[in-house]
């Protein structure tokens, strides 16, 4: 009796022993697994967080190799290991690799039995035992392998511990791949808000600037035309001139800066309306030919029979293309001729390929000078001793304008013989016969009633001049609630706004008149908005008021002239026009 009493007590003391080592193992599990949590919760770094991985790991299981592979197109590739060596190591995707990342842990005796290592790139399998777990890491299901020198090291225990603490690594990689998207997120949000800042104030400076500079700009280039047509001796007209063309010069400039700003933003629109080509382009035509005349230059012209006729398209662009290429070809040739060569040929059901060819014998220019063509703000001679002037943005526009009407610009150049621009655009023929509209009789329309809102005195006093070529009947208001006040239905045949006044704007002034209007169910007066805003936006809003033009100081008097007398001798019409 007493014998077997103590055999029940060896029993239950090797029960009580199995199970506090039991107890002991679970205590060194839980242990391994709130270390690892520790050690791995605050770290955002892949890199430093997997290294800590594997400190975790050598703390509880004994290993001499541990990697980690993830999945790169038809492969598995080790992008950490406790050997740097291992990294970069390539693996063949599919069979038991594949199976392990994409199910549960597997323990193996020697590592040379899964087919992967016989086709391994750049590393060999230790000869022991290994433990292959699946992790998810940052590019998709991939390995976490534990190997030994020690051939059967590991046990099904040590596979689900180190399958319990892969889970753990996939789970703490997946936190820090979210915190650093949500900081990334976070970082984009706020630059493109301060892009976005940045835009609107540089908009907010181009538009003030633009008004700034065109009102004194008005009262040089308006002034210098209205003189020109005075009686002048020959010194006189060539200083005016010289007035005229400087004005122009800025204002060039201007709208250059202007245009560049807009492209960079994305906000440059392409009108698509009918024009004839070659009557639109007679006057830039003509203006550069004079001036090669002037420079001794024999000036050439062709536009074939299949360029003629009338397109639809923006004849403001394709005019603003021309001029660049002409005005630089007359710029750098000193000497021989200056050549236009215009032709259109079908490039669909549709559209056809307009080809503007500038050819000249200048300067020239070679093919290490041509890579800074269309930079920005820079010229093949950006020397201080150089003989031409520009701001260097004129081809950049150019070609810009070219591409967003389906087209480019091409050159080609020989140093010290010439070059030769082209410039392309896509368009499609206009429907119609093609014929114009007679421009009104000027002396049908005098004398006009005219109602002029303008704040500026020297702004006024140019208008006045311009009006008085037609002899009109002129009433002038300061700012738009006098303009309100002067204004009745069929009092005036015309009014001229300036946007930007004191009391009361022009764009509030001109909604408030059209209101009156329908309230009085009198016709509508035709409505100029005469202004240095000149922004696109602002042309949009002047419209959007009711405007039916509008007319960019500095004033163009023929421009100004021209718009009063289509739009008074016209029905009226919910079309607008911009000048």
């Amino acid at each position: 009796m007493v014998d077997l009493d103590k055999e029940q007590l060896r029993e239950a003391l090797a029960s009580a022993k199995q199970i506090e080592a039991a107890l002991a193992e679970r205590i060194r599990e839980q242990d391994l697994i709130l270390n690892g949590l520790e050690a791995l919760q605050g770290e955002e770094e892949p890199a430093a967080l997997l290294q800590r991985a594997f400190d975790t790991l050598g703390r509880s299981i004994a290993f001499n190799l541990a990697l980690i592979l993830e999945p790169e197109g038809e492969s598995f590739v080790c992008t950490a290991a406790t050997d740097p060596a291992a990294v970069g190591a390539r693996w063949p995707a599919g069979g038991f690799f594949s199976r392990v990342a994409n199910g549960r842990a597997a323990v193996v005796p020697d590592n040379r039995r899964p087919p992967e290592w016989s086709q391994c790139e750049g590393l060999a399998p230790l000869p022991g035992g290994g433990i292959y777990a699946p992790v998810s890491a940052s590019a998709g299901q991939g390995l976490l392998v534990l190997q030994s020198h020690k051939p059967g090291a590991y046990s099904a225990r040590d596979g689900a511990l180190v399958s319990r603490l892969s889970l753990l690594i996939s789970q703490t990689l997946a936190q820090a791949q979210r915190r650093r998207l949500a900081e990334a997120a976070h970082l984009a949000e706020t630059e493109r808000r301060a892009a976005v800042e940045a835009s609107e104030a540089k908009s907010r400076f181009l538009a003030n600037m633009s008004h700034e500079i065109r009102t004194p700009l008005n009262g040089v280039t308006a002034v210098a035309d209205m003189l020109a047509l005075t009686r002048l001796d020959p010194r006189q007209a060539e200083m005016t001139r010289l007035i005229a063309d400087s004005g122009r010069m800025l204002e060039r400039l201007l709208n250059d800066v202007l245009d560049f700003a807009k492209i960079e933003a994305g906000h440059l629109a392409i009108a698509s309306e009918p024009f004839d080509l070659a009557p639109d382009l007679a006057p830039v035509i003509d203006l550069f030919a004079a001036s090669a005349g002037e420079k001794g230059l024999v000036f050439h012209r062709m536009i074939t029979e299949a360029a003629s006729g009338r397109f639809v398209g923006d004849s403001l662009r394709v005019r603003q293309i021309l001029a660049n290429l002409l005005s630089n070809a007359v710029k750098f040739t000193e000497a021989g001729s200056v050549s236009l060569h215009i032709d259109a040929r079908p490039c669909g059901a549709e559209e056809v390929e307009i080809e503007m060819t500038v050819a000249d014998t200048g300067c020239g220019f070679s093919a290490e000078q041509s890579q800074r063509l269309f930079s920005r703000f820079e010229q093949v001679d950006d020397s201080i001793t150089r003989r031409f002037g520009g701001t260097g943005l004129g081809l950049t526009i150019s070609r810009s304008l070219a591409r967003l009407m389906g087209g480019d610009i091409t050159w080609s150049s020989v140093p010290g013989e010439g070059s030769t621009f082209r410039g392309a655009f896509r368009t499609r023929r206009a429907a119609g016969d093609g014929l114009e509209p007679q421009a009104p009789d000027l002396e049908a329309l005098r004398p006009l009633r005219v109602l002029v809102a303008e704040d500026n005195p020297n702004n006024r006093r140019i208008v006045a001049m311009i009006l008085e070529m037609v002899e009109a009947q002129v009433t002038y208001a300061e700012n738009g609630q006098e303009a309100l006040d002067a204004f009745a239905p069929d009092r005036f045949d015309v009014v001229l706004m300036d946007l930007q006044m004191p009391v009361v704007d022009g764009l509030t002034a001109t909604a408030a008149i059209r209101r009156t209007e329908a309230a009085d169910g009198a016709r509508r007066t035709p409505v100029i908005a005469l202004s240095a805003n000149a922004m696109a936006h602002h042309v949009a809003e002047a419209l959007a008021a009711g405007a039916d033009a509008h007319v960019a100081k500095p004033i163009s008097p023929q421009r100004l002239i021209e718009t009063m007398m289509a739009l008074v001798a016209a029905e009226p019409s919910p079309e607008a026009a911009v000048g």
